[in-house]
């Protein structure tokens, strides 16, 4: 095949590729972008519960969460942070301590001054202020369709990230000079017709952004098929160290009476655990898995969960007697730990922090630009495509 007939496959198969993609693309983009200012948004839309409505004071998480408990003993708290927001409240997670008696909330927010309760809500996506970013995250990756739609939009991740590839490639010119044609490719002049403008604005876009658009889409077909996928791999290849969740949870349900520690146990043990091995990083979170009977407790450099480098340290524990169980460690772990710790800090962009998390907000924008204008130029090349198409055949017909 000649070099131009190579192109035009190629030009044809970054065209189709996109437009079968276009519109779940799209859909990824708009919702990434909203999840990137999630915590402020959410704040925004439900400042009842994230903002605390009395005066002066600072509840203790491990105090609040115990007198929580207390007052409520139909409930069983099962995770909070460690640190509260200048201003803010305490989100605490909760379950049914009887599981024959379900509550109607999984999350309790508890004003930052006194304890006092703020409000209720649950984890389920909706479309309501109370769930909305819940939502928008759920759709993000599943289009609320569970596994089908994960896997719609991993397949569409996949299109996207050859599509790119393939776009890459034909912004090298076919004629020389290439490498001056191709510095020509990342500008775009606002003088120029439309649909060369739309074109040029589409391609220098998709360059100026580039290596973000390739980690973005490579993250996201690797979590969408992170258990079909990833794990095997990473498994087969460089398996991490064993962990307690490797085995399914006891069949047997965990009683209250087997939970025979505290919160504030479980933090001295992890605190004289860090300070033995030399982590200087502050504790962040707590949670307690009942049907394992663990408590996690997370560790990240400023005491606030964020996922910088490979995100944070946790030290699991029996929560029946103390007994140390897990050391959640990436970064003392194998490559392939190491590996699959990483994609959801790249694909967020805050494995470099807020610098990070900037580009992808903007690569986010970006790939809202590139399906509008990529949409808009194949509809007015599409009339001039046909007729071409038409006047050949007619062409080899009248040859005949």
């Amino acid at each position: 095949m000649s070099a131009i007939g190579t192109r035009r496959v190629w030009t044809a198969t970054h065209r189709y590729l996109g437009l079968a993609t276009l519109g779940f693309l799209f859909l990824a983009a708009v919702t990434g972008c909203l999840l990137c200012v999630r915590g402020p948004l959410d704040a925004a839309l439900n400042p009842d519960l994230f903002h605390r409505s009395s005066g002066a004071g600072q509840i203790e998480p491990i105090t609040a969460a115990r007198a929580l408990e207390a007052s409520r003993p139909e409930l069983r708290v099962r995770s909070f942070f460690l640190t509260i927001p200048v201003g803010g409240n305490l989100a605490v997670t909760v379950d049914a301590r009887d599981p024959k008696r379900p509550l109607d909330y999984d999350q309790v927010f508890l004003d930052g001054a006194d304890g006092h309760v703020a409000g209720v809500r649950t984890l389920a996506p909706g479309w309501d202020r109370r769930h909305f970013l819940q939502g928008v995250y759920v759709f993000h990756y599943t289009l609320l369709g569970g596994d089908w739609g994960r896997w719609i939009m991993g397949v569409a991740a996949l299109g996207w990230f050859v599509g790119a590839m393939v776009g890459l490639y034909l912004t090298f010119p076919a004629r020389p000079p290439i490498l001056r044609g191709w510095l020509r490719a990342w500008t775009f002049k606002t003088t120029s017709r439309l649909g060369r403008l739309l074109l040029d604005l589409h391609q220098a876009s998709g360059l100026w952004l580039l290596i973000g658009v390739i980690i973005l889409a490579f993250t996201s077909v690797s979590l969408n098929f992170f258990d079909e996928v990833v794990t095997p791999v990473v498994t087969a290849v460089s398996p991490p160290r064993p962990s307690p969740f490797d085995t399914p949870p006891p069949a047997t349900p965990v009683t209250s009476a087997a939970r025979q520690i505290g919160f504030d146990d479980a933090l001295r043990l992890a605190i004289a655990r860090a300070k033995a091995r030399g982590l200087a990083w502050r504790p962040a979170a707590l949670d307690y898995t009942p049907n394992r009977n663990l408590y996690s407790v997370t560790f990240t450099p400023s005491g606030v969960v964020r996922y910088q480098g490979l995100g944070p340290v946790s030290y699991l524990y029996d929560a029946a007697d103390g007994r140390f169980v897990y050391d959640d460690n990436p970064y003392e772990d194998s490559a392939g730990r190491k590996f699959a710790r990483a994609l959801y800090p790249l694909h967020t962009g805050e494995v470099v922090g807020p610098v990070g998390m900037t580009l992808i907000f903007l690569v986010g924008l970006s790939t809202i630009e590139m399906c509008v204008t990529g949409a808009i130029v194949w509809w007015m090349k599409r009339g001039p495509r046909i007729a071409a198409r038409r006047a050949a055949r007619s062409a080899s017909k009248a040859a005949v």
